[in-house]
């Protein structure tokens, strides 16, 4: 069943709002603001704990950047009118799953399907909010 004008209306404010927040995060996350300079580290615990918290901001950065890139990419198809469509079988993404999730690419059905493929494939299980895998690297070459 194919989604309705007011149903598209909703998923695209939506989508415009999850992007205004993920970029105002980015923006907020760019800054050393949750660093302490040299002046404040007295000691091996206090550069232990400023290197774990710059960690942690720079792996919530990476996420909300390729959460972005995704959000883009759902916000692009509304002009090309591919918005709620399965990548994989072109039928329509029901409403409920866009709503939940407006980046979802693929109907349940289809992403049941692939996950179980990915169950039996170590290279696919990787972390999908991180670039490509290096399958030389993986290998030990």
């Amino acid at each position: 069943m194919k989604l309705t004008k007011k149903q598209i209306k909703t998923l695209n404010k939506q989508v415009v709002s999850e992007k205004t927040r993920v970029e105002a995060g980015l923006d907020e996350l760019s800054g050393d603001k949750y660093l302490l300079n040299s002046d404040d580290r007295f000691d091996e615990v206090d550069q232990a704990a400023s290197d774990y918290a710059r960690s942690q901001a720079l792996r919530f950065r990476n996420r909300d950047a390729f959460y972005k890139k995704k959000l883009q990419k759902a916000f692009d198809k509304f002009d090309s009118e591919e918005f709620g469509l399965c990548e994989e079988c072109d039928e329509t993404i029901k409403f409920e799953r866009l709503l939940a999730r407006p980046t979802a690419e693929l109907c349940i059905t289809c992403k049941d399907d692939a996950e179980r493929t990915e169950q039996g494939n170590f290279v696919a299980r990787q972390s999908k909010s991180s670039e490509k895998p290096d399958i030389a690297m993986i290998a030990g070459r």
